[in-house]
């Protein structure tokens, strides 16, 4: 059964499905519960929008990559938010921004569902992908196919709640949908010294471990299935640039944070760094030009001075 919904919404604000079907739903007594027929396909179309909060989706920012000090919420054509009944992800929603105000957008698709519940049912909503998954990162923020951006920048909107289910109008209301950052973004750049002489390291690969080990390296979207160990970024190009990662902590208190990095020579350098809590949730992280040791010449891990944090 086709049934065809247009919703209006705002990310920071209410959203409210309506529409009309191609069939008619079965009658339904007063005293039975309403809900949505069974096996419905439902085209739906959403009003969106972002403020520049950390609290919202999407990443742009200001000047260069290497010195920026602000993400920018702004949604960008073709960004993709996964819509969920339960754990089950019952369809895709796809972005086309404002063409005067990037920070809105039409999003539309199909979602494929059964027995909708008013005042019962609720839904999540999840960007960019289906996959909650922090593993194969590169170092790339923006636009590239494996960037943070298109990969690892997951945002949700949790318990949005199904207000009406109106059979007799074909329409579907629901609570306002809020979507919160799921992850910190860290900038990294990394260096050794010999002597009075400091030098950038050329990164190949960094791994990322915690004092607690509670760095999330996948998980379900309820979070009730999280895998839990050290982060690995291969750098798509390696250089002493700095570079992008996105974090997810599973611990909230302040805590040393140790990178291990190899060089383009398969040399390695340790070193730690104390991140505050407030960093851990939705932050900008920036650790450049951060001193570690060599390893392998006699020197234990360096610890570097607490980490500066871009919010």
């Amino acid at each position: 059964m086709k049934k065809n919904i247009f919703v209006l919404t705002a990310l920071v604000g209410a959203m409210a499905w309506t529409g009309c079907m191609k069939e008619n739903l079965a009658p339904v007594t007063p005293e039975e519960e309403v809900a949505a027929a069974v096996d419905s396909v439902w085209t739906v179309s959403l009003q969106a929008v972002k403020s520049d909060v950390p609290e919202t989706k999407g990443l742009a920012i200001e000047g260069e990559e290497a010195a920026t000090t602000v993400l920018k919420s702004i949604w960008k054509a073709g960004e993709e938010v996964k819509v969920y009944l339960g754990t089950t992800c019952i369809g895709t929603l796809t972005a086309t921004p404002d063409g005067e105000d990037a920070h809105k957008a039409t999003l539309s698709g199909e979602v494929t569902t059964t027995g909708l519940k008013e005042g019962t049912t609720t839904l999540t909503l999840l960007t960019p992908r289906e996959s909650w998954d922090y593993t194969g990162q590169v170092g790339t923020l923006l636009e590239t196919a494996n960037s943070i951006e298109k990969m690892y920048h997951y945002t949700a909107a949790t318990g949005v709640l199904v207000k009406t289910v109106d059979t007799e109008n074909n329409a579907i209301t629901t609570e306002k949908a809020t979507f919160v950052n799921q992850q910190s973004i860290y900038r990294l750049s990394f260096r050794y010294q010999t002597g009075d002489t400091k030098t950038g390291i050329v990164a190949k690969n960094v791994t990322i471990t915690t004092e607690r080990n509670k760095l999330v390296q996948n998980q379900s979207v309820d979070g009730a299935t999280v895998t839990e160990g050290a982060i690995s970024v291969t750098l798509a190009t390696p250089s002493s640039d700095p570079f992008f990662v996105a974090l997810r902590n599973g611990d909230e208190a302040d805590e040393g944070i140790t990178f291990t990095v190899v060089d383009t020579e398969n040399a390695t350098y340790k070193g730690s760094k104390v991140v505050p809590a407030a960093y851990k949730a939705g932050g900008f992280v920036s650790v450049k030009n951060a001193t570690l040791s060599r390893l392998g010449v006699g020197k234990s891990a360096t610890v570097i001075s607490t980490a500066e944090g871009v919010l």
